[in-house]
């Protein structure tokens, strides 16, 4: 079971009916929705080049006169093992020759990225990936495009000019409009829209959300249960009746529950992360005396996503207690579970990874 919808914080500093609006594929953008101060800027960018450890495939450039193997240095350690380092010359040439320094899935590297990845991750049952583009000079764009994903920005530092199409079929219409730092833009999949560079320099991060979609749902659930009858084989002197049969076979019909269960095996697949809890998840870190967690000033705060065994209604309802953003006293969360037995609901919690502890 999914964590329901209701106890997944805000995100980006939309609200739940600005969620509601992007869950129902209508863009928006939303001037100042968080403070410049939380979001990754060019102090951040620095720290993630110097010590992301990223690799090269993580790492491109889009025009400029420097080519992309020219951004890393490579140096051989123990032997055998080869690092890439980024060289910070290499760069400063390419942003000064007009280039945008692309990095992907930033999530891997920055906490805040990850962060709102994972938040993500709990609106769309889905894997989001954290992008950053940066540029110093007023480099070209990509052109008027399409993405095959919905995508969050969040402007950074610097000013972006974005004009978006209207929508075909549909009431929404298009606008032309600058991205200023904490501004925030939801485009749904298939969204026209064109971008361009200020003068000054532009950083913007990207969270790109590839929807689960039916040819996947129909993958899925060909690994499942009627995968015997896919691999029988084709008889070609009656192509009639294997025909036949895999109609019938496609043709029963799908549950809603088949597609619950559906997103739930791709959530716990990994399309979002979970918490390691060391060393809370084992041995004595979470041990309580009579009036609760006493050896530990320990504080919990839960994941954006989670998924549950069936029949865990109680591990639902403390998680439900928790916030994703702010933390709770563990004392406090016990003291006023609501549950039986609430350690060990909570011990259980710790070690599925729906839940980060630590010490306060």
């Amino acid at each position: 079971m999914l964590v329901p919808e209701h106890a997944v914080d805000a995100v980006l500093g939309v609200s739940h009916s600005e969620l509601s609006e992007a869950t129902g594929r209508r863009w928006f953008h939303k001037p100042g929705a968080l403070p410049t101060d939380a979001i990754l800027d060019w102090k951040g960018l620095n720290r993630a080049l110097r010590y992301g450890n990223l690799d090269t495939g993580q790492v491109r450039l889009v025009g400029g006169r420097v080519a992309t193997e020219e951004l890393f240095h490579r140096s051989v350690a123990g032997g055998s093992r080869i690092y890439h380092r980024i060289a910070p010359e290499a760069v400063h040439r390419a942003l000064d020759s007009g280039g945008t320094l692309v990095i992907d899935q930033l999530d891997l590297v920055d906490p805040w990225a990850d962060e709102v990845a994972r938040a993500l991750s709990g609106v769309f049952s889905a894997r989001v990936q954290a992008n950053v583009y940066a540029s110093l000079r007023g480099a070209p764009g990509f052109g008027a495009h399409r993405d095959t994903h919905d995508v969050f920005v969040v402007q950074g530092s610097g000013k972006k000019h974005w004009t978006v199409k209207p929508a075909e079929g549909t009431d929404t219409g298009g606008a032309s409009f600058t991205m200023e730092p904490g501004d925030v833009l939801y485009l749904p999949e298939g969204t026209t829209h064109d971008v361009g560079t200020h003068a000054r320099g532009s950083l913007h991060i990207t969270f790109a959300i590839p929807r689960p979609n039916l040819g996947e749902l129909l993958a899925w659930r060909t690994a499942g249960s009627g995968a015997a009858l896919l691999r029988t084989p084709v008889d070609p002197s009656d192509p009639g009746a294997a025909a036949g049969s895999v109609t019938d076979w496609a043709g029963r019909a799908v549950e809603e529950a088949d597609v619950r269960r559906f997103l739930e095996d791709g959530v716990g697949r990994g399309m979002a992360p979970s918490f390691t809890n060391l060393p809370f998840a084992c041995g004595d870190g979470l041990t309580v005396g009579d009036d609760l967690p006493v050896r530990h000033g320990l504080s919990a705060r839960r994941s954006f996503v989670s998924v549950l065994p069936d029949g865990a209604g109680d591990h639902a309802r403390l998680l439900a207690r928790l916030s994703a953003n702010d933390r709770t006293p563990v004392k406090e969360l016990l003291a006023d579970a609501g549950v039986d037995d609430p350690v060990a609901v909570f011990r259980d919690l710790v070690r599925w990874g729906h839940v980060e502890v630590s010490e306060t």
